[in-house]
């Protein structure tokens, strides 16, 4: 098969990029498309032929330990988290947008959505100051149908921080893999983003790529009342 022929072309004791993973790939089928490659990373590394290492990184041999999840941010999206820092550096804030999740689906999110996480009590305010920075493209907690109706292209949406969310300690403000996992099935306007035949997929590969601790992915579906949901989902993998 031309994927053994390319693995083949490996070597167990260095890191490959994503997109050099791609030319080599194609050098054994030239008419390999995007979507045809994604589809064969995700298979290789359910048949842990490949293993993740990194953001966009595989390697061939499985690490002990996999690697912390930790979002490459848009240029947009890290103005927004220097702005609350700068002016409001007690702030609790978690930030997201919608492209994240192109590292884990089959179908490619193309418009972005920036999601800002704010404590209850100051979130109408935080998006008051936002709306005036980002005239006309600022939603505040909106419910699926708002947000389809008014969502516009590099949208921003302020929603309230659910508290004891699972935040990072050493980056509080980046989202992490638990939170994720529950917050795309937990809040309409994130799930509104992308099909929900693609939830698997993104639990499967958020899962096998990164750590995803049981006990706080649990805590937080309880908090956001989707446990069996999200037990559906991870199901054995954890």
């Amino acid at each position: 098969m031309w994927t053994n022929q390319a693995l083949g072309h490996l070597s167990d004791k260095r890191t490959y990029r994503r997109k050099e993973l791609f030319q080599i790939f194609c050098a054994e089928k030239e008419d390999l498309s995007e979507s045809a490659f994604r589809w064969t990373l995700y298979n290789l590394q359910k048949e842990q032929m490949l293993f993740r290492a990194d953001y966009n990184a595989y390697v061939t041999v499985q690490r002990d330990e996999l690697p912390v999840y930790r979002p490459v941010y848009s240029d947009r999206c890290m103005e927004i988290i220097e702005k609350l820092e700068d002016k409001y550096p007690e702030l609790t804030f978690v930030i997201f947008e919608s492209v994240l999740l192109n590292e884990f689906l089959n179908h490619q999110i193309a418009q972005n959505t920036v999601y800002v996480q704010v404590e209850r009590d100051v979130s109408s305010y935080i998006f008051d100051e936002l709306q005036q920075e980002y005239t006309g493209s600022v939603l505040y907690k909106p419910r699926k149908n708002e947000f389809e109706r008014y969502w516009t292209r590099d949208c921003i949406v302020v929603l309230e921080l659910v508290s004891q969310a699972p935040m990072s300690k050493e980056k509080p403000h980046e989202m992490t893999s638990e939170k994720l996992l529950v917050d795309i099935v937990a809040d309409k306007s994130i799930a509104a983003t992308f099909s929900p035949s693609e939830v698997p997929f993104i639990y499967a590969n958020m899962i096998e790529s990164y750590q995803v601790e049981r006990r706080r992915l649990n805590r937080y579906a309880g908090r956001r009342g989707k446990v069996e949901l999200v037990k559906r989902y991870a199901g054995g993998k954890l």
